[in-house]
């Protein structure tokens, strides 16, 4: 084992890695492998894939899980607490300053002119994710059929965002002849305002409220979950905008930490409506993560009981399908306002659109996504400066 004491450690441990987590999940969980398996000790390989096996079966963001696991093998729960909260710092602070200066200094055109260069990579990292996602999942035409189902409900009923990832779950368990159905849980597809409230408050409980339920229903990371949070912050409430959204995401890929803490933007330009930015930033974060904490923290003793049950993974599987569906739904508006900024189409949007999911999905030599998303930043600014 290692040599580190018990939650000392740990508090340095995730300290610095919330700083250094850059690139996704995938780079986040290798960079927990390489030091808690293979430097520290702290876990065995089989037991560090059975917590990433448990991880993947909860929604919220499984690399904030596993930290979340980690901490609470090494130091007890205040052990699981602390690794959570410190490895999820970082990015709340750099997404609630980033989203300070986006609302104070938009407006300026060398602003604006980044911010257009960032749409476009934006798209295509939605893009690069659904086909990563579309290729591990659908590979026969139940699968397919699901998706496309999700697609159509969300597109043109406004099916609520829960239930359908529900009813596809439900539905591949039916259809696998699973001798038992998860439940719907109806009651977090209801609106929840809060109108009788003052302003700044019924702002700041549509925030919690909401974001409780994203947390809740987070299965497949940031950009799987990308759809409710459009639906919710621009479509239902109105706290933003689609291009708003689109910043959002590149926004969020050049900060450490999850990217599904994207959310800690969308919750300081909700609040900003109401007079609340900060309290939004910190409304959104807190409850978006909260189901994660407290859904490892009680169900890590389950883990092996869990992880045994035939019907779990077979739900996620619909679950999963639905995701795909509905990430294509939002790829259309998404795509509409970055490529057609000025409302016409934009040949060099798209060209660098092309170029930057070019990269991203087949270029042999993978880029840092945070390259890729400051490469299209700064391809803007020097659009702007030559005309």
């Amino acid at each position: 084992m290692g040599t580190d004491s018990g939650l000392r450690g740990v508090a340095g441990y995730f300290f610095k890695l919330g700083w250094l987590a850059f690139g996704g999940p995938v780079g986040q969980i290798g960079l927990m492998h390489l030091e808690v398996v293979a430097r520290k000790g702290w876990l065995d390989e089989e037991e560090f894939l059975r917590a990433l096996n448990f991880c993947h079966l909860l929604p919220g963001p499984e690399a904030t899980q596993l930290a979340i696991y980690i901490g609470w093998r090494r130091a007890g729960w205040i052990g699981g607490v602390v690794a959570g909260l410190l490895f999820i710092l970082p990015g709340f602070l750099t997404l609630s300053v980033l989203a300070w200066i986006y609302v104070r200094f938009g407006a300026d055109p060398r602003v604006m002119a980044v911010l257009w260069g960032f749409r476009p990579v934006g798209l295509a990292l939605l893009l690069a994710a659904l086909v990563r996602i579309g290729r591990a999942t659908l590979k026969d035409a139940e699968t397919i059929a699901l998706a496309l189902a999700a697609f159509a409900a969300f597109t043109f009923t406004g099916a609520p965002f829960p239930l359908l990832l529900l009813g596809c779950g439900a539905a591949h368990l039916l259809l696998r002849r699973s001798p038992r159905a998860a439940a719907a849980l109806a009651l977090l597809a209801l609106p929840g305002r809060a109108d009788a409230l003052e302003p700044a408050v019924r702002r700041l409980a549509d925030v919690s409220w909401f974001f409780l339920k994203v947390g809740l229903f987070s299965f497949g990371g940031a950009y799987a979950v990308l759809p409710y949070l459009r639906a919710g912050s621009v479509t239902t409430y109105g706290w933003m905008t689609d291009h708003q959204m689109i910043d959002a995401l590149a926004l969020g890929e050049t900060t450490p930490g999850p990217l599904i803490s994207i959310g800690t933007f969308v919750g300081f330009l909700a609040g900003a409506g109401a007079g609340v930015p900060w309290w939004g930033a910190a409304a959104a974060t807190f409850w978006l993560f909260l189901p994660s904490f407290v859904l490892v923290l009680a169900a890590v003793g389950s883990m092996d009981r869990l992880l045994a049950r035939p019907g779990v993974k077979e739900f996620l599987k619909g679950v999963t399908c639905a995701v795909v569906g509905l990430m294509f739904s939002i790829a259309i508006p998404l795509a509409r306002v970055a490529v057609m900024p000025g409302g016409t189409l934009d040949p060099v949007t798209v060209v660098l659109g092309l170029a930057a999911f070019a990269v991203l999905t087949w270029w042999r030599y993978r880029l840092n996504v945070v390259a890729v998303v400051l490469g299209g930043g700064a391809a803007g600014l020097l659009r702007a400066l030559v005309t």
